[in-house]
C-alpha cells in the first residue's frame, strides 16, 4: 500500500467512525494507539479487542479505493520480517552516498537491494551519524559471521544486526526494539504483543 492508497483508507475509516458516533452516541467508539508502516504495511495499534474486531468487519466493506484493491487486517506477528540493520558512519555524511561507497567498496556482499530506511541527526562533536539499513537475508547471512564487518571509507564500519552471534558478547547486535525505536514504531512493537495488533495489508509498497 502506498501513502496515497493509505489516504483514501483513512478518509472512508475515520467516516465510518463518524456513522457510527452520530448512529448511536451512547455506544463505544473503537479508538486507536498509534499508526506506523513496516517492510510497505500499515500499522495500526488498537486500544482494544473490540476495535480490532470493528477493523476486520470494516475494512473489507471499504468502497471506490483503487483498481484491483484487496485488503486484508491480520495480527503484526504474520508480516513478513525483511533484515535491518544500524550502522555508525564516522563522519557525518548524506546516507544514500554512504550507502553508494558502502556497496562499492564491498562487492562480495549482495548490497544491490538495500535502502535507507533512516538517517540520525549528526552526533555532537563530529561523533558520525547512525544510520538504519535495509538489508537483504542473503546478506545478513554473509555478514554474520564477520559481526558485521564491512569496508568503509579508509576504513572499516559494523553493521548491527538483530541476529546474535555467540562470539560477539553483544558488541555489534542490534537491542530488542532498537531500530524500530529510531523508525518511531515504538508504540508497535508494544502492539505485537497484544491482541490489539492489526496491520492493514494491500498492493504496492510504501
Amino acid at each position: 500500500m502506498t501513502v496515497a492508497q493509505w489516504k483514501l483508507v483513512h478518509a472512508q475509516l475515520v467516516e465510518a467512525l463518524f456513522s457510527r458516533m452520530e448512529e448511536d452516541p451512547s455506544a463505544p467508539i473503537p479508538t486507536f494507539d498509534g499508526a506506523g508502516w513496516l517492510n510497505g504495511v500499515k500499522i495500526l495499534k488498537c486500544n482494544d479487542d473490540p476495535t480490532r474486531q470493528w477493523l476486520v468487519q470494516k475494512v473489507p466493506l471499504l468502497e471506490a479505493l483503487w483498481e484491483g484493491t484487496k485488503l486484508e487486517v491480520v495480527d503484526r506477528e504474520l508480516i513478513p520480517s525483511i533484515p535491518k540493520a544500524k550502522v555508525l558512519f564516522h563522519i557525518a555524511v548524506q546516507g544514500e552516498r554512504a550507502l553508494k561507497l558502502l556497496q562499492r567498496q564491498n562487492p562480495d556482499v549482495p548490497t544491490g537491494d538495500w535502502k535507507v530506511l533512516h538517517a540520525g541527526s549528526p552526533l555532537p562533536n563530529e561523533g558520525g551519524q547512525h544510520v538504519i539499513l535495509q538489508i537483504s537475508k542473503e546478506a545478513e547471512d554473509i555478514l554474520y559471521p564477520k559481526f558485521g564487518k564491512m569496508a568503509w571509507g579508509v576504513g572499516s564500519v559494523y553493521l548491527r544486526l538483530k541476529k546474535r552471534h555467540p562470539e560477539d558478547k553483544d558488541a555489534h547486535t542490534l537491542q530488542a526494539g532498537e531500530v524500530e525505536k529510531d523508525l518511531g514504531l515504538e508504540s508497535i512493537v508494544e502492539a505485537a504483543q497484544g491482541l490489539g495488533a492489526g496491520r492493514l495489508g494491500g498492493g504496492g509498497e510504501r
